[in-house]
């Protein structure tokens, strides 16, 4: 009985164990059917050197994929020269992002649905909490699903003017694809695309971007549009102007934009084709507010110093190719002055225990330094305020203090007894101190290696210890020497 028993129980079993993987058969068709193509094709069937093109990367369907990529993009890069790579106008959830190998003909791009990722997870979880099985079908609900091609990303690409004739653009690896039940989806490269280059003279006279650096734009640029508005707050008299054509021979002149008045100011953009025949305008009205209050909007450093933002008096003055322009600060809009290539900014500050002036901001390291004309200077790249040598910092052995003279400034610094170097001690805009030599020919500063106290001590140790251990040599040498001499000469006795 016994035996008959278990034996019900083992078909019961087998069938149990069959079904389950029957149910589960048809899942690993569909994963199967979900596998997509990625094709590329260019948006304009022919184009002319110093244009922008555009690169389409679709896919044959979208089975609710959450990520792609890396995709390898492969293009002439003798003839085409990258500019940027958007996602798909059905895509608005998915963050893009574009690599380019130095020295490479390559494009990777991928792409990644983070909010409805984590949600999946977060059911997924909930559900394996209670108990429930639907972890694995996912929910194609939180994604964008279509059975019909899609565009998954676009690239822009600039002719070259020695572009002509054929030129293409073909897909390399493909990887990374995953879909709501955050299974893999295969992916399959299919068509390459190839365009032809016009070696015409162009007559298109469009901008492919404008803008006044930070200020916003109203409308959204858009090449076809023609007419913008912009407001600018009270203490901002200047906007820097970014125009580019869509043809690099086009010539773009900038009309205004700079001693902005109260109220309307007229900003003008005018493109000029290559043929020198089209001609298209831009206008931007410029709307400068007589309305911005820095009032109880303060800022910290790093060490918690808080600083008030003061309002700006109508006599200050700037430094030469600073121009003025804003940052946001706690949401709010404030006055500043920055120069191209220099990473701090000027702004108007008063420390609670300090002087009321312009202060250089890095808005990395996030420190204020009061701004000194006679002691700051401009590097490249970098602004460097003169200060005095600590005690711990010992001035390069053979030279002597001096004035330099640099440009309208006169510093104090340390000349070379050959009268050829000159260096002085100087703080750079991410805190850090050291000499630099002060080249007036080429205008430059540079970095010069000097030897502080304390190595100059650990120095001296070395130089005393090695002085011990080779008295001490020495003298083991001579008495090694004086006992074996005086063994050889010492009386043997002789056998009679």
């Amino acid at each position: 009985m016994k035996m008959a028993l278990r034996r019900v129980l083992c078909w019961i079993l087998l069938i149990t164990i069959c079904m389950t993987a029957l149910s589960l058969r048809p899942s690993a068709v569909d994963r199967a059917a979900g596998g997509v193509t990625v094709d590329l094709s260019f948006q304009e069937p022919s184009a002319i050197a110093g244009e922008i093109v555009t690169l389409k990367v679709a896919f044959s369907s979208f089975p609710s994929i959450t990520r792609f990529g890396p995709i390898e993009i492969g293009y002439d890069n003798k003839y085409l020269e990258f500019v940027s790579a958007a996602i798909g106008e059905k895509l608005d959830d998915f963050e893009i992002e574009a690599e380019t190998p130095e020295d490479s003909s390559i494009v990777k791009i991928s792409a990644i649905n983070s909010k409805a990722e984590e949600k999946i997870l977060q059911e997924a979880t909930e559900s394996g909490a209670s108990g429930e099985t639907s972890a694995r079908t996912g929910n194609s609900t939180l994604v964008f699903s279509s059975d019909e091609p899609v565009v998954a990303a676009t690239l822009r690409f600039r002719i070259n003017q020695e572009a002509g004739g054929e030129v293409k653009a073909w897909l390399g690896s493909l990887s990374g694809f995953r879909d709501s039940s955050l299974e893999t989806v295969v992916a399959g490269a299919g068509a390459n695309a190839s365009l032809l280059v016009q070696a015409i003279v162009s007559s298109d006279a469009t901008l492919s971007t404008l803008s006044l650096g930070s200020v916003t734009l109203t409308p959204e640029f858009d090449p076809g549009i023609f007419s913008y508005q912009a407001v600018v707050s009270k203490n901002t008299t200047d906007v820097a102007v970014n125009a580019t054509a869509y043809n690099i021979k086009s010539k773009v002149e900038v009309q205004g934009g700079s001693d902005l008045k109260m109220g309307d100011n007229l900003v003008t953009v005018k493109v000029t084709a290559e043929d020198g025949e089209s001609v298209k305008e831009y206008t931007i009205k410029v709307f400068r507010s007589d309305a911005l209050s820095v009032e109880g909007l303060s800022i910290k450093d790093r060490d918690g110093n808080i600083y008030q933002f003061q309002t700006l008096p109508e006599t200050i003055v700037i430094p030469s190719d600073f121009y003025q322009s804003t940052f946001l600060v706690e949401g709010n809009e404030v006055p500043c002055f920055q120069k191209d290539g220099v990473k701090s900014i000027l702004i108007y500050v008063r420390p609670d225990d300090g002087k009321t002036g312009l202060y250089a901001y890095d808005q990395d390291a996030e420190t204020l330094r009061l701004y000194e004309p006679g002691k700051m200077m401009l590097r490249p790249s970098r602004l460097l305020t003169v200060e005095s040598v600590p005690t711990s910092v010992l001035v390069p052995e053979g030279f002597t203090p001096t004035k330099i003279s640099y440009g309208t400034i006169e510093m104090d610094g340390y000349i070379s007894k050959d009268k050829k170097t000159c260096i002085a001690y100087m703080r750079s805009e991410d805190g850090n101190a050291q000499f630099y030599v002060v080249d007036t020919q080429n205008g430059d500063f540079y970095p010069y290696q000097t030897i502080t106290t304390t190595s100059n001590t650990f120095l001296y140790l070395v130089i005393v210890c090695a002085s011990i251990a080779f008295v001490e040599a020495v003298i083991i040498a001579i008495m090694f020497y004086r006992r074996r001499h005086h063994f050889r000469h010492q009386a043997k006795p002789r056998r009679v």
